[in-house]
């Protein structure tokens, strides 16, 4: 310790002497303080174990006789699938425009890091980013931040460090990629990649286009921003600088980008509820008859709930038969809302005139 002091005591000029040892104490804080996060003093990490033995809550499918999806139970709508049901262009625009490096780090993008910290500290933009890998955003998303204060900010972001560290160790790349678009909110209360593209497309995620993938991926940034059935002009501009993205990546041609930029946007929304779609009646017999079902297997041991557990559950329905039923009662319910008001004649209590009539004499 005599030594070092007195090595410190040469160094001339006593500025540099003490801002050395500023620098030093600093390091040594900084040191400490990750030290700190990862022994837990500002809450216990995931252990790899836990990591491996993490399960998603999914949502129950309700099918018809000829396995037609018409309806689910949920409390989050998602549906994990595995990494070969993920459409090529999906995983290549993801890369493109959240990653670049994925395939380069294990973890943490340091270069990445420190464009970031030089754009936000000394130039002082506030569009730099964050800097996040998709390791850490799946760390995030499987153990979300519990408080949004500034103060946490620092912490829950080297705790997400730690935590991808662990995930890389844990998972291969294709593992990463698929729990993460297994795990990640793309708005409507829609969670994972296959639920958003039943939602926005009405179709499987392994059945995505270029321009559709993109446009899914392009809504990772902000999901009500660039939610395609609420602000499709900010969800095109959004889904072309995915693909230009992805051009600069080499994994589309100039000429297919300019091609694709071309096109136009389309969505086929459907959403799955409860009041909406195909025999909703039915659906919510199924579901009564489901739980009283799920009540009698946890008497036996067997613990089912239908809105978190995934069942897949296929029902007597016949979708075409379905439809044609109900159009049958919508053509039959006109003929008889006819009847029903020609037997009130003019003397109809909705009629508009005598409801005004009505209005100015009582008052």
């Amino acid at each position: 310790m005599k030594n070092l002091l007195s090595l410190f005591g040469r160094i001339k000029p006593a500025p540099l002497r003490y801002g050395l040892l500023g620098l030093i104490t600093l390091a040594g804080l900084l040191l400490l303080f990750l030290v700190s996060i990862y022994a837990g003093a500002w809450g216990k990490l995931p252990s790899k174990e836990a990591l491996s033995n993490f399960r998603y809550q999914r949502a129950s499918e309700v099918y018809t006789a000829d396995s037609v999806l018409i309806g689910k139970y949920y409390l989050f709508d998602r549906q994990p699938i595995g990494y070969s049901e993920l459409a090529p262009p999906l995983i290549k625009s993801l890369i493109a425009i959240e990653d670049e490096r994925f395939y380069r780090h294990s973890g943490i993008d340091y270069p990445s890091l420190l464009r970031v910290a030089f754009k936000t500290i000394l130039l002082q933009e506030q569009s730099a980013g964050g800097g996040s890998t998709l390791t850490q955003q799946l760390a995030k998303n499987l153990y979300p931040r519990k408080e949004r204060k500034k103060t946490n900010l620092v912490v829950d972001k080297v705790k997400e460090m730690f935590i991808a560290k662990r995930l890389e160790e844990q998972f291969s790349k294709e593992d990463i990629i698929m729990h993460y678009l297994n795990t990640v909110s793309f708005g409507d209360n829609t969670f994972g990649v296959e639920s958003a593209s039943l939602r926005f497309f009405d179709k499987h995620a392994s059945q995505l286009k270029i321009e559709e993938a993109a446009t899914l991926v392009g809504m990772l940034k902000a999901t009500y921003t660039y939610n395609p059935r609420l602000f499709p002009k900010n969800s095109l501009a959004r889904r072309n600088l995915v693909l230009q993205s992805m051009e600069n990546n080499d994994f589309i041609s100039t000429a297919e980008m300019d091609s694709l930029k071309t096109l136009p946007l389309v969505i086929d929304y459907k959403e799955f509820d409860y009041n909406s779609g195909v025999a909703p009646y039915f659906r919510e017999e199924v579901r009564k008859q489901m739980i009283r079902w799920s009540d009698e297997q946890s008497e036996k041991g067997k613990n089912y709930n239908i809105y978190t557990d995934g069942l897949k559950i296929y029902t007597t329905l016949n979708h075409k038969m379905q439809l044609m039923a109900e159009a049958a009662m919508k053509v039959h319910m006109k003929s008889l809302q006819k009847q029903f008001e020609a037997g009130y004649g003019k003397n109809a209590p909705w009629n508009r005139k005598r409801i005004l009539e009505r209005a100015v004499h009582n008052t």
